[in-house]
């Protein structure tokens, strides 16, 4: 109790949980909010005119955000940009913390020669850039050829919707956690509450997931909320640059980069192209870091 008196005594948090649940609300209701054409399948984008028309049309009656390029509805893609933004964010931090977690936890235990051998793979996984597995991935995943025939682990992934920019953020993420935990546990496992469950014979997987793991989380759970948006921010950023394909919001600021700067350099000519999610990106990461800070201060037993 004390923990969510301390979380919700600074505005902060407030502000940060409520961007976080806007952006589940809108997610949830996004089949009221922007009904697509076909309930059963929606897709991210939804054109209302010719597509070959590529000159935006300002907002009206029926467009609140207007059209971007190839007359694409931009209220549409925002507000299902939502769904397409939490999933990303999700699966890869979720999937990141859960290796690290994991990997920290049995390492820290185990301590010794496993968890120094542990620590310099993640120290090497820690060293290679991001921006390198990204395409090394894409080489790996994607067929060289076009035309050619899928594999077997092509089919699954395209199956599962898992892109390779998703693959290789979850490879190259989950060191951070990997580390906090390795170091919580090491600390907690001489611990007198610790050494009395071994002494009445509690088992090694009881020990790290009923007594370590818990009192060892918290600094991963604070990490795993800031990097749901930093996630999706760092996916937006290959999008545009072109190294992958990614959500509706990154997709609109690639697709209609040409139109940014407007008639005589005015930046305001087209706002409604890039404006609506580039605000969509800047709030949702801000959102999930306030709520990764609020919880920082919460769970810091420094501070209880």
């Amino acid at each position: 109790m004390r923990t969510w008196r301390r979380f919700f005594s600074h505005w902060q948090s407030w502000l940060g949980l409520l961007l976080v649940g806007f952006f589940l609300a809108v997610a949830a209701l996004a089949p009221r909010i922007a009904p697509p054409d076909d309930l059963a399948n929606p897709g991210d984008f939804k054109v209302v005119g010719r597509r070959t028309d590529q000159m935006p049309r300002p907002p009206n009656a029926q467009l609140p955000l207007g059209t971007a390029s190839g007359q694409i509805d931009v209220f549409y893609s925002v507000v299902w940009g939502t769904r397409a933004a939490l999933r990303f964010g999700l699966i890869v931090a979720g999937s990141a913390a859960t290796i690290g977690v994991l990997v920290g936890a049995v390492s820290g235990y185990a301590g010794g020669r496993g968890s120094a051998i542990t620590l310099r793979i993640t120290d090497a996984f820690l060293a290679f850039p991001v921006i390198a597995s990204v395409w090394l991935f894409q080489l790996v995943i994607l067929p060289p050829v076009t035309g050619a025939d899928p594999t077997p682990l092509m089919a699954f992934l395209a199956e599962s919707n898992i892109t390779p920019v998703m693959v290789a953020l979850i490879a190259f993420s989950w060191m951070p956690y990997a580390r906090l935990i390795n170091t919580g546990i090491t600390r907690l496992k001489t611990a007198e509450f610790v050494l009395a469950s071994q002494s009445l014979g509690a088992s090694r997987r009881r020990l790290i997931f009923r007594h370590l793991l818990p009192n060892s989380i918290s600094p991963a759970i604070v990490l795993l909320a800031r990097d749901i948006g930093g996630m999706v921010i760092l996916e937006a950023a290959f999008v545009f640059i072109g190294l992958s394909s990614g959500g509706p919001w990154a997709e609109m600021l690639v697709n209609n980069r040409n139109w940014i700067v407007g008639v005589a350099g005015n930046p305001l000519t087209y706002w409604w192209v890039y404006l609506p999610p580039t605000i969509a990106l800047i709030l949702f990461g801000i959102g999930w870091n306030l709520l990764g800070d609020g919880l920082n201060d919460a769970l810091n037993p420094r501070d209880q």
